[in-house]
Order: C-alpha cells, then sequence, then structure tokens
C-alpha cells in the first residue's frame, strides 16, 4: 500500500453582500451541480494572495454567478462531510 501524500495547495474566496454569499454550481466532475465558493489550486511560484485574485478573475470571466442565501454554507458543510 503506498502511504505516500501528495499535498496540493487551494485558495477559496467567501464573497459576501449582507446576507447573501455568492456561489456557483460546479459545470464538471464527480461535484457536478454542488455548489462551490471561488478559488482553485496555486501554480507553482505564485503566491496564495495571486493564485486567488487569477482564480476570481478567470471564474468571473466564464461562469455565471449566482446569489445564494448565507444558510447554504451549513447545506456545503453537510455534503462535503
Amino acid at each position: 500500500m503506498d502511504t505516500s501524500r501528495k499535498t496540493i495547495n487551494v485558495v477559496a474566496a467567501l464573497i459576501r453582500d449582507g446576507k447573501r454569499v455568492f456561489a456557483t454550481a460546479r459545470g464538471y466532475g464527480n461535484y457536478k451541480g454542488w455548489w462551490e465558493f471561488p478559488g482553485g489550486k496555486v501554480e507553482p511560484g505564485e503566491s496564495p494572495e495571486d493564485a486567488l485574485v487569477r482564480e476570481i478573475r478567470e471564474e468571473l470571466d466564464s461562469v455565471k454567478w449566482l446569489p445564494a442565501d448565507i444558510t447554504l454554507i451549513d447545506e456545503i458543510k453537510k455534503r462535503m462531510a
């Protein structure tokens, strides 16, 4: 059994406007249709801050954003447990 582990550094943003939280439904993969916050992998040589800025720009350009009620956070926690 291989016990080695690979570390992947990721970043995510919680964008809030009053009581609303901005999230998007995944369009692909095992979690297609599930809600997620903007973010992604940190590229080699990139700071977490730069990665977050890049990811948000990429997603704002290509993803239809949906406002979600703040109670959605509890639902995300349940599904990811």
